[in-house]
């Protein structure tokens, strides 16, 4: 019985003592990770302001994929709520959406009925790419926050934040920068063009040599009414018929605004607008994969192709006799599908 006692004793003064260490102890903890993503800031804030998108890169998820979620309100605006239930490792609980800015998300979050701790994304661009700044106000109520007292709470919390920013910066570079059958696929937003051209249906075979009888006259053209060239010799492509053989197609200078001319040659705007890009490196004969390519990240986006199809040819191969060095840029200016 005198030993239950002591033990009793030894229990309670360890309990006091916890809570006099509680009512000592700290309470509020700032919690704060940065990384920078090779994204636009646009497509970062998405994944930051949807809470249907924390699934992809939130490192809870990965504590514990078949976590239960809800949301309710209207996602990506202030008030909505997302909810959450799971394991051990990540509790229950939820977070609210309090503010939405160009730059900048803030949110309310509670966990396991602690109470709500301000959370908030900042985002800052940099050219193409996003500086993203991920923090909290952490409040530990009593007595938990005399347990804090044994850890590094700013390490312990940091460290699922850098994982949850390590994360977010491959979702947004991998959807950023699209990889399909080996070849980067970017999106861009480019201006209307003007296109000196000579158009005919070719066969597959002869594209070369219709190049070679046409772009001589056509840059004569230019230079003879003093137009202005605004890039690079090009192929426009209507149609690219395997099957048949042949493609509907012309060799064209592009220029810097509008004219009408006669001579044999067109004046044909292309494009303005969105656009999807592949710089292709290598011989011409691999140019079909390229297409291929684009084929595929149009499929995967819902998009589909504004004829025509450019090819820009930035290498000039009389003067440069090595093939993997010649860079063609292949433009697809491009709307979304009809549903």
């Amino acid at each position: 019985m005198k030993a239950l006692k002591i033990l009793l004793y030894v229990v309670l003064g360890l309990l006091a003592l916890w809570a006099l260490l509680g009512l000592f102890a700290r309470k509020n903890y700032h919690i704060e990770r940065s990384t920078e993503i090779d994204a636009p800031i646009e497509l970062v804030h998405e994944q930051v302001s949807f809470f249907k998108n924390f699934k992809h890169w939130s490192p809870w998820h990965v504590y514990d994929p078949n976590m239960q979620t809800n949301i309710e309100g209207t996602d990506g605006t202030p008030g909505a709520v997302y909810t959450w239930s799971g394991n051990d490792k990540v509790g229950k609980g939820n977070q609210v959406l309090r503010v939405v800015t160009p730059t900048r998300v803030e949110l309310d979050v509670s966990y396991n009925d602690w109470g709500p701790s301000p959370v908030f994304f900042q985002l800052e661009p940099k050219g193409q790419k996003t500086n993203i700044t991920w923090a909290m106000d952490m409040h530990v109520p009593f007595p938990w926050n005399a347990f804090a007292m044994l850890t590094d709470v700013n390490a312990f919390v940091g460290k699922d934040y850098e994982s949850g920013l390590i994360n977010l910066k491959k979702v947004c570079e991998d959807i950023a920068h699209k990889i399909y059958r080996g070849f980067e696929v970017f999106e861009v937003d480019l201006p209307v063009r003007y296109y000196v051209s000579v158009r005919k249906v070719v066969p597959i075979p002869e594209i070369t040599s219709f190049f070679g009888e046409n772009l001589g006259m056509i840059m004569e053209t230019v230079q003879s009414r003093k137009l202005t060239q605004a890039g690079p010799p090009s192929g426009l492509y209507w149609s690219y018929d395997e099957e048949a053989g042949t493609t509907d197609m012309a060799a064209a200078i592009p220029i810097a605004e509008e004219k009408k001319l006669g001579s044999g040659v067109q004046v044909f705007t292309i494009g303005g607008g969105k656009a999807l890009v592949i710089d292709y490196l290598g011989d011409y004969t691999g140019l079909g994969e390229a297409h291929r390519a684009m084929d595929d990240c149009m499929q995967d986006m819902k998009l589909r192709n504004i004829p025509p199809a450019v090819e820009e040819y930035l290498t000039d191969p009389s003067t440069e006799p090595d093939t993997a060095k010649w860079l063609t840029k292949i433009i697809y200016f491009v709307e979304p599908e009809e549903k």
